[in-house]
């Protein structure tokens, strides 16, 4: 990595040397939490110890914090967990258009099991639309999902308005969110957004990966997802290992992006040979570190080959669609043509990016887009 500028945080990251360094010493050890032994209570202090990490970050409760193995695990942990048990409220869930793909596939699967599935629709930034939110809820709805921060554009979403809004319409529902782009990038409370599940890891801001978090409201009760020996507080039968845990624990403490990077690097492409050659996609407002362009005639999948070749990691908007061939459907949501979904980046910086990196991947950016061009 010491060679390449890294422009694709939210899929590529490094893991923090602190973060190793919490790590290591559990590293040639697997031991066990309720182990009676002293390895074993060991073991559970180091739980004991992260769940009040994560509980100090995303403002919650200690005891409502649940380790998965990853953020896909911890949506359908959620969305699956909450269906099994609400289905007496109504079979009919809502999930926002621009969901991440985690989340809509596990939508889709629950959908196959007799439910009904409605899209909450966006604007053209991105952003959920309350009125037509209303509209998509009815009072047999039980689960709704929307993701905090969307992590092809930035947009960031008002969740606590929305909770307000879909309760109103349907008292009794269930309402999830995705956390993964949020955590290091805004300030949020678990308690304040008023959810009753949120889903994240730290993978993206220096946390090891093959970890997430499922963090449930206290009095909630969700169906397991996996039935096991029950080792984790609940529902967790996964058997993470405790050098994961610790990694998260200590990935929990790093400090968040900087919005100042961001700017940098919206300004320094601006001023680039490739100013007038792009233009952005999403709400004027995001999240730090995550931007998206479209660069005209130019195809993203080739495109992000070439930066390859010039020492720049970057991603067609949606790293999980990319590889397919497809337009994001995120970008489709928000009324974006599919030839301009196609010629469209996601830039997503890490938090211990340097102003001098930025400089040499917009440098790296502008040579791949003349190469291709000439």
């Amino acid at each position: 990595m010491t060679d390449l500028v890294n422009f694709d945080g939210l899929a590529t990251a490094e893991v923090n040397s602190e973060v190793i360094a919490a790590m290591q010493p559990w590293m040639s050890l697997n031991s066990s939490p309720n182990s009676l032994h002293p390895l074993g209570e060991a073991t559970q202090n180091l739980y004991t110890r992260v769940r009040a990490k994560v509980a100090a970050r995303v403002g919650c409760s200690p005891g409502e914090v649940i380790f998965t193995s990853g953020i896909a695990e911890a949506d359908n942990l959620a969305l699956k967990g909450f269906a099994k048990r609400h289905q007496s409220v109504g079979k009919s869930l809502a999930v926002l258009a621009t969901e991440p793909l985690t989340t809509l596939n596990c939508a889709r699967e629950i959908e196959k099991h007799g439910w009904g599935l409605a899209t909450i629709p966006v604007d053209q930034g991105g952003v959920v639309d309350l009125a037509l939110a209303k509209g998509t809820i009815n009072s047999k709805t039980a689960l709704v999902s929307s993701h905090l921060v969307n992590e092809e554009t930035g947009a960031v979403q008002p969740i606590s308005e929305l909770v307000e809004a879909v309760r109103e319409i349907s008292p009794m529902v269930k309402i999830h969110c995705n956390g993964r782009a949020g955590i290091g990038r805004i300030p949020f409370s678990f308690a304040d957004l008023g959810v009753d599940s949120l889903s994240l890891d730290t993978a993206s801001i220096g946390g090891p990966s093959g970890i997430g978090v499922l963090i449930v409201k206290s009095g909630e009760v969700l169906a397991p997802l996996i039935h096991g020996a029950g080792a984790d507080s609940r529902f967790d039968s996964t058997g993470i290992s405790n050098a994961q845990i610790a990694g998260l624990g200590a990935a929990c403490e790093l400090p968040s992006l900087s919005a100042s990077n961001s700017l940098l690097l919206a300004n320094s492409i601006v001023k680039s040979e490739l100013g007038r050659k792009c233009w952005t996609i999403g709400p004027e407002n995001c999240a730090p570190g995550i931007l998206n362009l479209c660069i005209e005639s130019v195809l993203a999948e080739p495109f992000v080959i070439e930066c390859g070749i010039n020492g720049l990691l970057i991603s067609p908007s949606s790293g999980c669609t990319s590889t397919a061939g497809k337009a994001s459907h995120v970008l489709l949501a928000m009324g974006i043509s599919e030839s301009s979904a196609l010629s469209s980046l996601r830039f997503s910086l890490s938090s211990d990016i340097s102003g001098e990196e930025i400089g040499l991947g917009v440098a790296a950016l502008a040579k791949s887009y003349a190469d291709m061009s000439g």
